[in-house]
């Protein structure tokens, strides 16, 4: 995304005769030289005075003073300086102060995310050392580390996402923080947790942060049910940045009993799509080490698993991690590009209407004589509607 919408609302909120600046994780972006995802802005404007001034608005919590402003096709949240008042549910205030800027600093996360930016001057505000943290690669809260992690238990996770995708180091009293108050995660809504276990795996540093989840205590606490193994470890190495969350979990999991997949990904409460090709990953990985025994009608409908390439991936990268040669891979990946997508989910010859035309009474063998009728077809021993109308006389007449 390119900064000009963000400048010009900073611009705008200036000329009303506000303060407005850039912050957090974009302007730790910029400083460490990374293109921002997004741009979110803060403000001393309340949030009606926001809504007031841009003509198209989205008020998602103005209670808390953000309110999302459309600008050339794309949304930034712009918020309002202001500081918490007490945290009781763990994950947000009973109410806000609006404040100042450097209030506004002291009640963020980590100093990483504290940096204010102003895109009119090119200067950066740093009333809590960020760019000092920055450059020495550190994750440190902001403040008393327990105290930011009781007002949002997620950021205990946060921090080890951080550490992980920037490839930071937590300062010692932060770390020691996130051991002490492991257990609290799950004040913590599913969701939430979810979504910060699918960024660690899939943001480019997956085996750095589940190993950092597994020394902090964390993992025990939000998947009891997965053996932490070097196999694994190795395994998520070879997960690529931007992958699918449910792919990434799929590595994850793939030594995990399906039951427990299961238990995981319905407690983490994934989509339904997403549980179906977690759990369809895990249960098909040892059909791999079948493949080249497998007769081709077996292998073509092998082939027709949804996303299969999904499971030629997990197929390599279990081959890979285990420090062997991905033979049954090569195999599978070979013979998919042997056949054409029309050739495995090949048009059927004959149907169950073709059956009854043929006076076979409907009933449950149906269904076997149309699989028999496939399975000759996909193994190419019946190519027209007569060859199979024939074979279905000789073997299944009356």
């Amino acid at each position: 995304m390119k900064p000009d919408a963000a400048v010009e609302i900073v611009e705008e909120l200036r000329r009303h005769g506000h303060e407005a600046y850039f912050v957090g994780g974009c302007v730790r972006d910029m400083v460490m030289r990374i293109e921002p995802a997004d741009y979110d802005i803060a403000t001393s404007a309340h949030p009606e005075e926001v809504i007031g001034i841009f003509p198209r608005t989205a008020s998602i919590g103005a209670q808390f003073g953000v309110v999302l402003v459309m600008k050339r096709g794309h949304a930034f949240e712009v918020a309002t300086f202001r500081s918490d008042e007490a945290y009781i549910d763990g994950r947000r205030p009973t109410g806000v102060v609006f404040t100042d800027a450097k209030q506004d600093v002291l009640r963020r996360d980590f100093t990483i995310n504290g940096l204010l930016y102003d895109p009119l001057t090119g200067e950066i505000i740093d009333y809590i050392n960020g760019r000092a943290d920055i450059e020495a690669k550190v994750v440190r809260a902001i403040g008393d580390p327990r105290a930011r992690f009781e007002e949002d238990k997620l950021r205990i996770a946060r921090a080890v996402r951080f550490g992980a995708r920037l490839g930071f180091t937590i300062e010692t009293a932060t770390w020691e923080a996130v051991r002490a108050m492991a257990p609290k995660i799950h004040q913590v809504s599913s969701e939430r947790v979810r979504d910060e276990l699918t960024r660690i795996l899939t943001e480019g540093q997956a085996a750095r942060g589940m190993r950092m989840l597994e020394e902090s205590g964390l993992r025990a606490e939000i998947l009891q049910e997965l053996a932490w193994t070097a196999h694994i470890e190795k395994s998520l190495e070879l997960v690529e940045k931007g992958s699918p969350a449910d792919f990434a979990m799929g590595v994850l999991l793939h030594q995990t009993p399906v039951s427990n997949v299961q238990r995981i990904v319905e407690r983490l409460k994934f989509s339904r799509a997403e549980m179906h090709h977690i759990v369809a990953l895990v249960e098909n990985l040892p059909r791999f080490s079948e493949v080249r025994q497998m007769s081709t009608s077996i292998l073509k409908r092998f082939f027709r698993l949804d996303r299969f390439e999904d499971h030629l991936k997990l197929a390599r990268i279990r081959a890979l991690a285990a420090g062997e040669e991905p033979v049954d891979y090569a195999y599978a990946l070979r013979k998919r590009r042997e056949w054409t997508n029309a050739e495995i989910w090949a048009q059927p010859l004959v149907t169950g209407n073709d059956l009854i035309a043929m006076g076979l009474p409907p009933g449950p063998k149906f269904k076997a004589i149309l699989t028999r009728v496939e399975d000759e077809q996909l193994e190419g021993r019946l190519t027209t509607r007569e060859e199979a109308m024939e074979f279905v006389r000789r073997n299944f007449g009356s």
